[in-house]
């Protein structure tokens, strides 16, 4: 038995609800679209459906609790949404490499932001995200610089939101925070900056 193949298997067999029905009803023709051998197919499929959905369910709601320590900001203002959009995105996302849980919350701020949620209150969520996302990019690569656009003061945002347990009351006020630190070994900094609105000069020609 090849263990790489098989623990590719199961990853996405406790990832993929539907994968996961499919394999169980039928694991001959799902074992082999997933590459198992003809012995690997028949040890997992001793499994019980029982005992799969239970683990399934348990590796889920262990990377919630990671998501949540990694994103508490949007964990705070999101609250139960957070747990409805972390399973939907579960669902086809399953973390990769060395830091699986980094990669996990960078990829889900990432969900969150492409994701339409009705009734949006605050309007100011996105930024939060946007601005947990960075510095969730900051812990994952190499570089000195970085720099993203808000439309709210992000900063005055999550200054009332860490002292509080209310979501503070913010107008809209366009501004650029940049990241940046002297070399790999020293810790990053933040800046925010205005972004001024220059509007164009009309010339009169008499």
């Amino acid at each position: 038995m090849s263990l790489i193949t098989v623990q590719q298997a199961l990853a996405r067999i406790y990832t993929d609800s539907k994968l996961r029905d499919d394999f169980l009803t039928n694991p001959d023709v799902v074992g082999r679209t997933l590459k198992l051998n003809c012995v690997e197919i028949q040890q997992l499929s001793k499994l019980s459906k029982k005992e799969v959905n239970m683990y399934a369910s348990s590796l889920r709601y262990k990377r919630l609790g990671e998501i949540r320590q990694l994103l508490p900001l949007t964990n705070k203002v999101l609250g139960n949404e957070l747990n409805k959009l972390f399973f939907q995105y579960a669902q086809t996302h399953l973390p990769q490499g060395n830091k699986k849980h980094l990669q996990d919350a960078i990829a889900f701020t990432k969900f969150i932001l492409n994701t339409v949620i009705k009734d949006v209150n605050p309007d100011w969520l996105w930024d939060i995200v946007k601005y947990e996302q960075m510095w969730l990019q900051a812990l994952d690569n190499q570089k000195l610089l970085m720099h993203n656009r808000f439309n709210y003061p992000v900063c005055t945002l999550i200054d009332s939101l860490q002292a509080a347990n209310f979501a503070p009351k913010s107008k809209q006020k366009a501004n650029i925070t940049i990241w940046f630190r002297l070399s790999q070994k020293h810790r990053w900094h933040h800046l925010t900056l205005p972004v001024i609105d220059l509007q164009p000069i009309k010339l009169k020609i008499f």
